[in-house]
């Protein structure tokens, strides 16, 4: 898991890699110390051995030399004396070469000065001796003296020189068991140097598979989402393109090429080909909005028309950006969408739009005329018949008075539907003009308007605390007054109407259109009523327009009053709802937000 870790942060693992680099130069210091103290140590070796050796020689010609004049003054054969002078110079040459080995330790320089005194010394001693054995003097006491101070001497070089010896040999020694300890030094740190390379080699290498198949995998998710953007440009019908402000090389991707009806490829991608493509009367706009904007570095966003080779006619929107790439060099990176048939729609749209505007001019005409024009020659029936009512009344037969019955009855409900009308009209023009009002004194006002029909009804009308929103005053008006006349309209006989307007929490499962409703955003009006109620199943059809569900001649209605309700609360961006229950009532939700 933590080796994943180090894997999986490449700055984690440059700091190892930088701590076992580290490691490695220490270890490395080390063994290049401990190769100069070996080599050091061989050197001082290989010297006493050398001085030794010299001393040595040196002190086997000096017995040479005493042998060979014993047996001279013995045999009195002058031949032992013919290489006394050759062998002078070989000791030269011994001190020569041991004052080089000695030269860096004063002393060691010393103790070969004092012994060439020495040798000096022996020497004369030697050439005194040789002369008392030339001479003819019969008393050989002084050559016998002579030749024991000679002798003793000699014993006293040696000791001297296997002193120095001794002492060489015991640097040697010493030298010889620190060699060894630091061969074996050397060998531990060698060992270890090799092993922590091999150890950074192989997390090296493995780093080194693990980025690479990160690499390969990261080039094959780079791939799919290629080919998947080129799909998608296929499929959305864009292209894109970009260009170099450094280089001024362009790239253009191989649906940019199919949008210009060629394929992929078909010509190198530059500002004077993609040219020829665009429409006469738009190339120079386009270029110069193009070559301004490479100039100050400034966004585009332009509307063009393309001229494909079948002579057929493409809209385009093209808009483009700066950016800089991994280099530093500044990229204007732009897309192109084929928006034809959009362009196409909104075409369509503009003009279903002039007919709408055209058709809601003569609804507003249609209001007129309802308002105005329709309701004029009503008023004159109505006033006719008020006038026949009060004073032709008694001149009519019976058959006549049954007529004249089913005229008035007529002309009030043709004068209800016009007034539904007008009012479902208004609704539908829905004049947005929002106040926030408070719905307590605005159903005030509504009840006093309805007064008399309530008073007709002996109905008791109940008004708890509700809210102060943001509504259309006029329209949350009508809303009320159709709801409550509805409700006075289908009232039990004999029963007193209780109608209850009131404000009702909303609670968690409150679902409309699959879109969970709650008591921040929305504000609940109840109207609930014990009328005669209807099925369940037709609570949504009674929102229709000129559905009645009670046909029964006694319930008199146009169909408009409910429609008109559902048209006032979607004014509102709001919705409505029904549960009711035969002969228990009615109960409308209203849903309103609180901020619009």
């Amino acid at each position: 898991m933590k080796l994943k870790i180090l894997y999986g942060n490449s700055q984690i693992f440059k700091i190892a890699l930088g701590i076992a680099i580290l490691v490695i130069v220490y270890f490395a210091s080390v063994f290049y110390k401990q190769m100069q103290n070996l080599e050091s140590s061989v050197n001082v070796i290989a010297n006493a051995t050398e001085t030794q050796l010299e001393l040595e020689r040196v002190l086997s010609t000096i017995s040479i030399y005493e042998t060979n004049l014993r047996s001279f003054i013995i045999t009195n054969d002058s031949t032992y004396l013919e290489h006394r002078f050759l062998r002078k110079g070989e000791i030269e040459l011994n001190f020569d070469r041991i004052k080089k080995l000695v030269v860096h330790n004063p002393s060691r320089t010393k103790d070969v000065d004092q012994l060439k005194k020495m040798i000096d010394f022996r020497f004369a001693l030697f050439k005194e001796t040789l002369l008392l054995a030339k001479s003819k003097n019969p008393d050989k006491s002084p050559l016998i003296a002579k030749l024991k101070e000679s002798s003793d001497f000699t014993e006293g070089m040696k000791n001297y020189v296997y002193q120095t010896i001794d002492t060489e040999s015991d640097k040697i020694k010493t030298h010889n068991d620190n060699h060894q300890f630091e061969l074996q030094d050397s060998i531990i740190s060698a060992f270890l140097l090799v092993l922590l390379s091999l150890l950074i080699l192989l997390l090296s290498f493995n780093k080194m598979n693990v980025d690479i198949s990160a690499l390969q995998k990261a080039n094959d998710e780079l791939q799919y989402l290629n080919h998947s953007f080129n799909n998608a440009e296929k499929i959305a019908g864009f292209g894109h393109w970009k260009i170099n402000l450094k280089t001024k090389k362009y790239f253009f991707s191989d649906n940019f090429f199919r949008l210009l009806g060629v394929q992929p490829n078909d010509f190198e991608p530059n500002i004077e080909n993609f040219s020829k493509f665009i429409h006469p009367e738009d190339v120079d706009f386009v270029i110069k909005a193009h070559r301004d904007s490479l100039k100050n570095h400034n966004d585009t966003s332009v509307m063009f028309r393309y001229i494909l080779p079948d002579g057929s006619i493409r809209y385009i929107w093209s808009v483009g950006s700066f950016t800089q790439n991994t280099s530093g060099d500044l990229i204007k990176t732009g897309v192109n969408y084929d928006v034809s048939n959009l362009y196409k729609k909104t075409l369509e749209l503009e003009e279903n739009n002039k007919k709408l505007q055209s058709i809601n001019q003569e609804l507003e005409s249609f209001n007129n005329i309802v308002s105005h024009d329709l309701q004029e020659p009503l008023h004159k029936i109505q006033m006719f018949i008020s006038r026949i009512e009060a004073k032709e009344m008694d001149l009519i037969s019976d058959q006549g008075k049954v007529y004249f019955s089913k005229i008035k009855f007529s002309a009030n409900k043709m004068q209800t539907l016009l007034i539904d009308l007008v009012n479902y009209s208004r609704a539908l023009k829905g004049d947005k003009v929002f106040v926030k009002t408070d719905l307590n004194i605005l159903l005030s006002q509504v009840l006093e308007d309805l007064s008399l029909n309530i008073a007709d009804k002996e109905a008791v009308v109940t008004l708890e605390n509700l809210p102060a929103i943001k509504v259309i005053p006029f329209q949350v008006e009508q809303l009320f007054i159709n709801l409550i006349s509805n409700a006075l309209k289908y009232s039990k006989e004999n029963i007193v109407p209780e109608i209850s307007i009131f404000e009702e929490e909303i609670f968690a499962n409150e679902i409309y259109e699959n879109k969970i409703i709650t008591n921040e955003e929305y504000c609940k009006i109840v109207v609930s009523d014990n009328g005669i109620g209807f099925p369940q199943e037709y609570a949504n059809k009674i929102f229709h327009l000129f559905y009645r569900l009670d046909k029964d001649v006694k319930y008199s209605g146009t169909g408009l009053g409910l429609a008109i309700c559902k048209r006032i609360v979607e004014n509102h961006d709001g919705f409505i709802q029904v549960n009711s229950e035969p002969n228990i009532g009615s109960k409308f939700a209203i849903f309103i937000p609180r901020n619009i």
